[in-house]
């Protein structure tokens, strides 16, 4: 009996897969025809000018080698100059193909999202309407209660709840939504901003970017005295260990990520910083950055709320920044390590991968670490312009909508490896808060192990030797707003 290998659970995309990866591949090879070109006219130059340089002599004492000399010098010039030629004109044309079709990916990706932008109202229309159908036939008549209001209410909430969950499972099932809804939210603040309601209300004029407008968001928000994140945090060590010598996977990287965020709650925010040490006795560093612990609109003691959410996705400041620099300086002072002098991973799931995100992005950070490498989980940081210089790989759930809460794909570049997984076999997801779930973020990374065929994740893994294979020595920092 013939059985076939189930389908995987994750599809990789970007890297060295990416369409940047395929044109930079083609103006590469356009590159090295041209050499050869060159190399070529350089050569038949030269063969040019043995020909001359022949004694004159020998063709009066040997007429016919002569002329049999000639004809061959004359034929390999016209050769090697034809093979020059034919080979700067493929050059070219592999450069106007390049350029041809990254012109119509740009168009095509384009297209596609002004097509999802403009059919976005349509959909979430059926959707309610579906929604609302089903929820009707779900909910139970109202029971005889004290009063006829009270029999609505309970109706009411009945009805609610079945309706959110239908709804729910409708934007799962489609969840450019999600980059739909963000586009025309963003559209009807800015129109609201450009005729001056928002003025009229008090709020300001509202911008026409998006992370403008997370910005904006955040300002009001804090002229009213919530979201607040005027005072510094202390860092202070917690602990520290010694492992020995463990091969670590992609799925570990992510649960550490998952253990600072379950760490964290509203009196403080954890955040781990691991030393890898690796035979050869070179170093690497894996720090872990708490996703948002709780949703607290006022100031509070832990630092990884709503205020740090808002502030990483406008791309403004946040205290959590320096606070996070203070805790990996500290731990490569303990270990006796030059901050710059070894490699930086930094890894985070939903906030706590927007904050590594912008401090990769950051100039100051990276001049002070050698970040090389970011993972992050159900983190929306499509919109973070991270230097080519450092590598990221993004792990999503397709039913999250939590990683396209920026509105836009993430880039399709060299240096940005985008994985997106089914929910793992198995387990059923009870809403799309439950699709975000750190946890479940860590089973779906567990499987993106060593042995799997994409390209991508082989390129990862070989990069990423140091961070994964050593002894290590873990510190453990909290951070807290007094």
């Amino acid at each position: 009996m013939v059985t076939t290998a189930p389908a995987p659970q994750c599809k990789v995309s970007g890297g060295s897969g990416s369409t940047e990866a395929h044109f930079l591949g083609m103006r590469l090879t356009a590159t090295r025809l041209d050499g050869c070109g060159d190399d070529a006219t350089h050569l038949c130059g030269a063969v040019v000018t043995i020909g001359l340089a022949l004694p004159r002599k020998s063709a009066i004492l040997s007429p016919g080698s002569a002329i049999a000399i000639t004809t061959q010098i004359a034929s390999l010039t016209l050769h090697l100059g034809a093979l020059a030629l034919r080979m700067e004109f493929v050059a070219r044309t592999l450069r106007w193909s390049a350029a041809a079709y990254e012109l119509a990916d740009a168009t095509q990706r384009a297209a596609f999202a002004a097509i999802n932008i403009a059919t976005t109202p349509e959909r979430l229309y059926v959707d309610a309407v579906t929604s609302a159908g089903k929820s009707l036939l779900e909910t139970r008549p109202p029971q005889k209660g004290p009063t006829v209001l009270d029999d609505l209410k309970g109706y009411g909430a009945a009805f609610g709840g079945n309706f959110a969950k239908e709804f729910g499972e409708d934007v799962e099932d489609d969840p450019a939504l999600v980059d739909g809804t963000v586009a025309w939210t963003s559209f009807f603040v800015a129109a609201a901003g450009r005729s001056g309601v928002t003025r009229q209300l008090g709020l300001g004029t509202a911008p026409s970017d998006f992370e403008g407008q997370i910005a904006w968001i955040l300002a009001n928000g804090r002229r009213k005295g919530y979201v607040m994140d005027s005072k510094p945090l202390s860092v202070k060590e917690t602990g520290k260990s010694k492992r020995p010598a463990k091969r670590r996977e992609l799925g570990d990287i992510v649960g550490e990520a998952a253990d600072t965020e379950h760490q964290s709650n509203s009196d403080h925010s954890v955040v781990h910083v691991r030393r890898v040490v690796g035979a050869d006795g070179k170093g690497a560093w894996v720090v872990a950055i708490p996703g948002t612990s709780h949703w607290n609109m006022h100031s509070d003691h832990g630092p990884s709320a709503t205020a740090a959410n808002l502030a990483s996705m406008a791309g403004t400041g946040s205290s959590l920044y320096p606070a996070i620099g203070k805790a990996v300086g500290a731990a490569m002072k303990e270990a006796g390590v030059a901050p710059g002098s070894e490699p930086v991973m930094l890894t985070g799931h939903s906030q706590g991968g927007i904050v590594a995100a912008r401090l990769a992005a950051d100039h100051h950070f990276r001049d002070k670490f050698d970040v090389t490498e970011v993972v992050t989980a159900g983190s929306p940081i499509a919109r973070i312009a991270i230097p080519k210089s450092v590598n990221v790989l993004s792990v999503e759930n397709i039913h999250d909508p939590v990683p396209r809460a920026d509105g836009m794909p993430n880039p399709d570049t060299t240096n940005r490896t985008n994985i997106v997984c089914e929910t793992p076999k198995g387990e059923k997801l009870n809403g799309l808060v439950d699709a975000h779930d750190a946890s479940r973020y860590t089973r779906s990374a567990g499987e993106l192990t060593p042995e799997r065929s994409e390209g991508q994740l082989s390129d990862w893994y070989t990069r990423n030797h140091r961070f994964l294979d050593g002894k290590d020595t873990d510190f453990t920092f909290q951070l807290r707003r007094n």
